[in-house]
């Protein structure tokens, strides 16, 4: 991955709402009652997380190990609330030739996503239909879920900043500026932020949710824990 990935990521989430705490995001198909009974089985794709330290000049840098980490802890945090939400699924490893399958099943969700955040969720770009009648697709994954045994997928994908000492020091210099100028100019908060979304065979989003806010880190086992909590709270059991 790549910082201009990591830049993007961020507008992807934060473009309709700005920064700091968002409202409530999350979409869910018309007929998601109807097309949940015929999932058995999810495929739980590796998800994608990338951390990066932000400098005093706020420059990003990808840290590998922090990527390692986060994605652990992701993985843990979706397989525990899942399971407390009666979803049955699996990780699946991709290789070989689906390798390319799932890259590009990846990209095209992910343009998908900035559409449902633009256009369904809130801003001045909103489509009233759209918002009031959640239906968005990726086109059909049904080859792909067949080599896996499965009848859906679960998508996830995920960014955290993180301040360097001296972003913070800067942050700090500019309060101490505005209590006697008036005017603090500090630099912008880091933010964490995690999109999910489960897909039918049909290429169907049947719930999508995303949520880009402050005060979370990736790297911790528990916040972790509380970011992906907030993000499937509202995620329905299926009633079969």
């Amino acid at each position: 991955m790549t910082k201009y990935f990591h830049v993007v990521l961020v507008l992807m989430f934060t473009v309709s709402f700005g920064y700091g705490c968002s409202p409530a995001t999350y979409k869910i198909h018309p007929e998601f009652n109807q097309r949940c009974q015929k999932i058995g089985s999810y495929c739980l794709i590796k998800p994608d997380v990338e951390i990066c330290q932000i400098s005093a000049g706020g420059v990003r840098e990808v840290r590998d190990d922090w990527c390692e980490l986060g994605l652990a802890n992701v993985i843990a945090a979706l397989e525990k609330t899942l399971t407390q939400k009666e979803v049955v699924f699996k990780d699946i490893v991709v290789e070989g030739r689906m390798d390319e399958t799932a890259d590009e099943i990846r990209a095209l969700y992910r343009a998908v996503s900035y559409s449902i955040r633009v256009h369904a969720i809130g801003g001045p770009n909103v489509f009233p239909d759209k918002a009031s009648n959640f239906d968005y697709a990726i086109g059909p994954i049904d080859d792909f879920l067949n080599v896996y045994g499965c009848d859906a997928l679960i998508i996830v994908y995920g960014s955290d900043e993180v301040s360097s000492g001296g972003r913070k020091a800067v942050a700090v210099l500019g309060l101490l500026a505005g209590a006697f100028t008036g005017v603090a100019a500090t630099p912008r908060g880091a933010i964490t932020a995690i999109n999910f979304a489960t897909i039918d065979a049909d290429g169907n989003i049947l719930w999508y949710n995303s949520k880009a806010e402050g005060g979370y880190d990736l790297r911790s086992k528990d916040s972790t824990q509380q970011l992906i909590d907030n993000v499937l709270a509202e995620y329905p059991r299926c009633n079969r």
